[in-house]
């Protein structure tokens, strides 16, 4: 990997796990001098993706955002803080608003990620920002609560934050079920083009544009929740559309999911507990596909659980493996007969 690769990586990296980074930050991260990292830096300032503040040795960098709020998160709505940031819009990007597809979809993830540090991040304030390019609009919701995959595996009562990811990714998992249903981070990871969380030390992020995911450790624990969100502005995506895809044609109803099976890795599926880990509060989905994509091999005693134990606890859900190679497809097969 060349150092004009790396150091950009390393900045991104880096601003997963905090608002402010410094040169010296990015040379420790990239593995190069400071004055390297100084020019690559100063580089994304003229660019204008970046602010410096502070005098040279002690400047600090952050993502420059056309718009930014702050609000305390007592008493707030999430429709409250939509409403200003569509009048915000006016201002700094008035053809969002005449555009249909990304309009909806940004009145759909937006307020839900809002809604969630209102409700679930025990934090007191959350920031908002807007980054407008040509191809794509992207926002963050930052706020300074316990973090997101903290409080899923508290409640959930899981071993690590890993096994919060994998929770979080199953839709229908909230830590209010009384209030929620656990849709909205679900939903909005499908909508958009890119979807990150940053929590804790992990960031999990989706790609929808090459249908891959990534999980990363930061190099330092996070303050709060940082949810990052891009769309493309000719997006053909519609949350309909995503709605129709997830959910039964007669009834409507939110049934269908897609796991990824590789996000529960904790050894080599040989075990039934990392299958138990899987299965657990499936019940609610008629349909879950289980995606074994950079799965290479499967042992019985992981395949016997979800196949043939889970499925016949669970007569009204179905397990559709895709993506699985023929040995995988062996395993299952035989654990079925």
């Amino acid at each position: 990997m060349s150092r004009t690769e790396t150091v950009p990586a390393a900045i991104e990296r880096l601003f997963a796990a905090r608002t402010y980074i410094t040169s010296s930050e990015v040379a420790a991260a990239a593995g190069v001098t400071r004055q390297a990292a100084h020019y690559h830096l100063s580089r994304m300032v003229e660019s204008g993706l970046l602010v410096a503040e502070g005098a040279r040795r002690s400047s600090r960098y952050r993502l420059k955002a056309q718009h930014s709020s702050n609000y305390e998160l007592a008493g707030l709505s999430e429709n409250e803080v939509w409403a200003e940031q569509r009048l915000a819009f006016r201002t700094i990007g008035p053809d969002i608003l005449d555009t249909p597809n990304l309009m909806q979809i940004l009145n759909f993830a937006f307020t839900e990620m809002v809604n969630n540090a209102i409700d679930h991040s025990k934090g007191d304030t959350v920031n908002v920002r807007w980054f407008l390019g040509q191809e794509k609009v992207a926002f963050e919701i930052d706020d300074d609560g316990m973090g997101a995959f903290a409080s899923i595996r508290q409640s959930r009562q899981l071993e690590d934050d890993f096994q919060a990811v994998g929770e979080l990714s199953k839709g229908k998992q909230t830590t209010d079920p009384a209030h929620h249903s656990g849709l909205g981070i679900f939903f909005t990871s499908r909508m958009v083009d890119t979807f990150s969380i940053s929590a804790n030390r992990l960031v999990w992020t989706v790609n929808n544009e090459i249908d891959d995911y990534a999980i990363g450790w930061l190099d330092r624990p996070r303050t709060g929740t940082l949810v990052h969100c891009e769309i493309r502005r000719d997006t053909p995506i519609t949350p309909k559309g995503v709605y129709d895809k997830l959910s039964d044609p007669v009834t409507s109803r939110f049934n269908r999911t897609t796991i990824q099976v590789a996000l529960f890795r904790e050894g080599d599926f040989v075990s039934r507990t990392e299958a138990k880990l899987i299965g657990t509060r499936l019940e609610g989905f008629e349909v879950v596909e289980l995606d074994f994509t950079g799965i290479d091999q499967m042992g019985q005693g992981f395949a016997d659980e979800l196949f043939r134990v889970w499925v016949n606890e669970h007569t009204t859900s179905h397990l559709v493996p895709v993506n699985a190679n023929p040995a995988v497809m062996a395993m299952i097969a035989a654990v079925q007969a």
